[in-house]
């Protein structure tokens, strides 16, 4: 019954667990025990109104990134989803179903996000919120370009900056992507005015810090690559203090910060520091265990920087995880091979 379950204590445990500078890894299996337990006993009573109730207490933890990792919290998710169908609560779904296509793309599943998205605009319309809907067609846009199809990306953008006003702060999302494009043709000054005008619209809205370091880490990479080597690192240093407000919280995003900054170091032929950076961000990323599209990165870096030193067999070892990760997720090896010589030639750095 649902009386039995301590709705104080798991408030507790949320609060707790999305608390900076600790972090859900620290929260032991015994107190994750308290959550399970709560919702076994809902789905055992068909009780899907507490169940989102139960989603709607980890809200704020499942707003990070190192929370999807933990089994009980997918468990959570999955139910939670199960839960709105039944409810036929179509408002309820495009919000859950947005936060799992979030969760795929991390990940690097982006054809299985690409489907969340857009059943989570679906649910969305259906229920009234047009802006909702906007918000998770503009995700596909990520996935595209992920997946190689950037006229598609790009077509998805322009669609959607036409319909947000130029001062509204949210457009800085949509247009921090379109900069990445910019960037894969090769206009890294382009690129750069653009990521200004994306952390003045970022700076404007309300609890964006995660957004500015994701920013501050796109614009050092893109000054580095313009060989502002000491201006490039400022920046970079700037993104991870702003992460370190939010220790254990954002993993994925400071692990992805660290893997730009060493790209940074490898374009100065700093090899050893760049290998530490490395060694940290996927200490960082590691734990959870799921998050491919940046482990194959990291390895890819690591791969390309034994290479440079001389390190053929680390460098081979490094460049068969690259492939093993790319083939967990379903990229083609041929497709990072074209990516490769794109960004080579064009000067811009690794495939992203």
């Amino acid at each position: 019954m649902t009386a039995e379950i301590d709705w104080d204590a798991l408030q507790s445990l949320s609060e707790k667990a999305a608390r900076s500078s600790e972090g859900p890894g620290a929260i032991p299996n015994t107190e994750w025990e308290r959550l399970r337990h709560a919702l076994d006993i809902l789905r055992d009573d068909k009780d899907w109104t507490g169940i989102i109730r139960l989603r709607e207490l980890f809200t704020g933890l499942l707003a990070g990134d190192s929370a999807w990792g933990i089994p009980i919290i997918q468990s959570l998710d999955e139910a939670s989803i199960e839960a709105a169908r039944r409810l036929d609560d179509a408002a309820e779904l495009g919000h859950l179903l947005g936060a799992r296509g979030h969760n795929l793309h991390r990940q690097g599943f982006h054809k299985e996000a690409i489907a969340a998205f857009e059943e989570s605009a679906a649910n969305y319309q259906k229920s009234g919120d047009s802006f909702g809907a906007l918000k998770s067609i503009f995700m596909t846009s990520l996935c595209y370009r992920a997946l190689d199809n950037r006229p598609k990306a790009k077509a998805i953008l322009t669609d959607v900056l036409q319909q947000v006003k130029p001062n509204d702060p949210w457009r800085g999302n949509p247009l921090q992507v379109m900069a990445w494009l910019t960037r894969d043709e090769g206009d890294l000054p382009g690129t750069e005015k653009l990521l200004r005008e994306v952390l003045a619209l970022h700076k404007r809205a309300t609890d964006s810090d995660i957004l500015i370091a994701g920013t501050l880490a796109d614009l050092g990479e893109v000054v580095g690559l313009q060989r502002r080597f000491a201006e490039a690192s400022e920046i970079f240093q700037r993104s991870l203090a702003i992460l370190d407000q939010y220790r254990g919280q954002y993993d994925r995003q400071e692990a992805r910060t660290k893997l730009k900054y060493a790209e940074l170091l490898m374009r100065q032929k700093r090899f050893d520091e760049a290998l530490l950076l490395l060694d940290e961000a996927d200490d960082k990323i590691s734990a959870y265990g799921h998050y491919h599209d940046l482990m194959w990165r990291i390895e890819l870096a690591r791969a390309l920087i034994f290479a440079r030193k001389g390190h053929i067999r680390e460098a081979i070892l490094k460049g068969q995880m690259t492939l093993r990760y790319r083939r967990i997720l379903g990229l083609s090896s041929w497709l990072l091979v074209k990516q490769l010589v794109r960004r080579f030639l064009a000067g811009t750095g690794l495939p992203r």
